[in-house]
């Protein structure tokens, strides 16, 4: 498996040539305009489209003179993705994309899903590209959920819930995130690319239903978390700062003091004395 941002200049691949993979690529569009080259031609592709394609398909990209688009391409080999019980894995979701796609490769998927397939993707390119633990485990699993929400919304016909519902699942999906993703920076375009509201919609939504803001709340857990750490005895306290997303131990200090009254040494003598 592999992750790749490309950008497309005018006049790509001007002699139309086409590749083929072992396994399946998916692509998508990010920006911009240009074509995908299929067996039995060229097919449009602008901001927002999903393409797939096969293993051992003939396909590229293709810019003409007054074109040009960016892209995230995902490649996939057979053991690539982790499965789970049989029928359920990784392999299973990628054929069954690939099974459902058009001559064209272009997937009928809904707006929605692609602004929350995108924003996994860029999460798993991000990680894929970094020299971080565990790095490429996490860009597998991120991969692994978009194309769980793709290959679900194609399986799905039509809208499965009422728009309520859906905003509601949206703030309780961003809970989790910020519940699961805590310790990484966290960008406010994450969580809107979770569901279908838009951003100001998103935030007033999150606060009505949490009483917090965003920040708020990822504050909150952070606090807590650097609690438990803290009573665990784990590291010093710039360890415990750094390891719960605070760019410094000063930050740290002044923040924890905010919230509880104390600073971090001060709480845990407290807690020893209890």
């Amino acid at each position: 498996m592999y992750l790749l941002y490309g950008s497309m200049p005018p006049r790509f691949n001007p002699r139309q040539t086409r590749h083929i993979h072992s396994g399946p690529e998916l692509l998508v569009v990010l920006e911009g305009s240009g074509q995908q080259l299929v067996k039995h031609g060229a097919v449009p592709c602008r901001a927002g489209d999903v393409f797939i394609f096969p293993g051992t398909v003939p396909h590229m990209s293709h810019t003409a003179a007054d074109e040009t688009f960016s892209c995230l391409v995902l490649n996939c080999d057979r053991g690539d993705l982790p499965d789970g019980r049989a029928g359920d894995g990784g392999r299973e979701l990628i054929e069954r994309l690939a099974a459902l796609a058009p001559d064209g490769g272009r997937l009928p998927v809904r707006p929605a899903v692609v602004r929350q397939c995108t924003g996994l993707l860029r999460q798993a390119y991000e990680e894929w590209s970094s020299r971080r633990l565990g790095a490429a485990c996490a860009a597998r699993a991120l991969s692994m959920q978009a194309l769980t929400l793709l290959a679900r919304d194609l399986c799905t016909p039509g809208p499965d819930s009422a728009p309520a519902d859906a905003a509601e699942r949206h703030v309780e999906l961003a809970r989790r995130w910020l519940a699961d993703y805590w310790m990484m920076p966290v960008r406010i375009e994450d969580l809107v690319a979770l569901g279908p509201l838009g951003r100001s919609q998103f935030l007033a939504r999150f606060h009505a239903a949490t009483g917090l803001t965003v920040g708020e709340a990822l504050l909150a857990i952070r606090l807590r978390e650097a609690q438990r750490m803290l009573v665990e005895g784990r590291g010093s306290m710039l360890d415990v700062a750094l390891a719960c997303g605070f760019g410094s131990q000063s930050h740290f200090n002044h923040r924890f003091r905010r919230a509880t009254g104390l600073s971090p040494r001060a709480w845990l003598q407290r807690q020893a004395v209890n």
